[in-house]
């Protein structure tokens, strides 16, 4: 797979993370809250590989694409968040890895396709909040990921004027794409769990086995 060697650092000033499957273990929450929210308002279920392929997209675009979308996506809110704190946990390093980025004058932030409320349930539920400079969620752009508008907003934000001074880390082809389409760098998760080959297929700018090596891995450039 793609990779740099330690010697060949990533200039960047900002950091952005994904929040599902890439700093918080939420795909097994996700496969039961929409086997559930399926069966129970439609009466049927997806398979699993049907619920991954939507994972990195808003709810409202995955439920969209069925009758009765208003019903799904309220149906899913109300079984799923409640459930955040409990079903859910932080992937190994994270807090670490932030508090280090954070100390050495990264920038950080989250992109993510949750809703805005799912999203603060979940930086509220692991203590997060304070760790980031910027937060962009799904309603808060007209276009979501693939498409690169919400890691735009994110470097508007930060002030950061050049892509290239921008980082993504995720778990998925449509986070990778979202950054790729804006123009920045992207690290794939070796921890996903979405198929790697496609994600290697559109070359990431670097695979990450553990969130500890990140730092390390980057150098600190001017915004």
């Amino acid at each position: 797979m793609t990779n740099r060697s330690n010697d060949d650092k990533l200039g960047v000033s900002a950091v952005l993370f994904d929040i599902d499957g890439t700093m918080i273990d939420t795909v097994p929450l996700i496969i039961a809250s929409h086997r559930h929210t399926f069966n129970e308002i439609l009466g049927w279920v997806p398979s699993d590989d049907e619920i991954l392929a939507t994972v990195g997209e808003p709810l409202v675009t995955t439920f969209a694409r069925y009758d009765q979308s208003d019903r799904l996506l309220q149906e899913y809110i109300d079984w799923s968040v409640p459930r955040t704190a409990t079903h859910c946990q932080l992937f190994d390093g994270i807090r670490p890895t932030l508090e280090t980025l954070r100390s050495q004058g990264f920038l950080t932030g989250v992109v993510t396709a949750r809703r805005c409320d799912g999203m603060h349930v979940c930086l509220d539920a692991f203590y997060l909040n304070e760790l980031f400079d910027v937060t962009v969620c799904a309603e808060e752009t007209e276009r979501h990921k693939p498409e690169p508008d919400p890691i735009f907003l994110a470097m508007e934000r930060l002030n950061i004027k050049d892509p290239q001074h921008i980082l993504y880390v995720g778990d998925t082809v449509h986070d990778l794409l979202s950054v790729k389409r804006a123009g920045g760098h992207f690290a794939a998760v070796d921890w996903t769990a979405m198929d790697k080959e496609a994600i290697e297929a559109l070359s990431p700018t670097l695979w990450i086995s553990h969130f500890e090596e990140l730092p390390d891995r980057l150098q600190l450039v001017e915004a």
